[in-house]
């Protein structure tokens, strides 16, 4: 789940903008925003690998890596089928089971950015 201490802890290397950004996830994950929270947390962190002053925390090849591990391909497949109708994919169905498929894959996207931005911090003194 959104560990609200453990995201604060990064605010001070994230730009403004990825700022409001984790504010309005974190909101959104509290608020059972399911579909929002995965969408929001791509978002976030691919701001994150696009902001040229996050250089001074990730290299070259660590970026290159993070951006092609296997966590973030699912999260942006994932994002994907929800922004863009191409049929019924899951947790849209409109039955019991829908809610819980979008809540275990938000509660993902939460173990996915916390995990990258672990990472892309780490180097950084927490």
């Amino acid at each position: 789940m959104v560990t609200k201490l453990n995201l604060e802890n990064y605010i001070l290397y994230l730009n403004p903008h990825v700022r409001v950004l984790l504010f309005e996830y974190q909101i959104a994950f509290k608020n059972k925003l399911w579909a929002t929270s995965i969408i929001l947390s791509l978002t976030i962190i691919d701001n994150i690998l696009s902001d040229e002053s996050n250089s001074d925390f990730i290299d070259g090849l660590d970026l290159n890596r993070l951006k092609n591990l296997n966590d973030l391909h699912w999260l942006r497949m994932r994002r994907n089928q929800i922004l863009h109708y191409e049929g019924p994919v899951e947790g849209f169905w409109g039955n019991s089971k829908s809610d819980n498929i979008l809540k275990t894959d938000a509660a993902r996207a939460d173990f996915i950015i916390q995990k990258y931005l672990k990472e892309i911090f780490s180097q950084s003194d927490l």
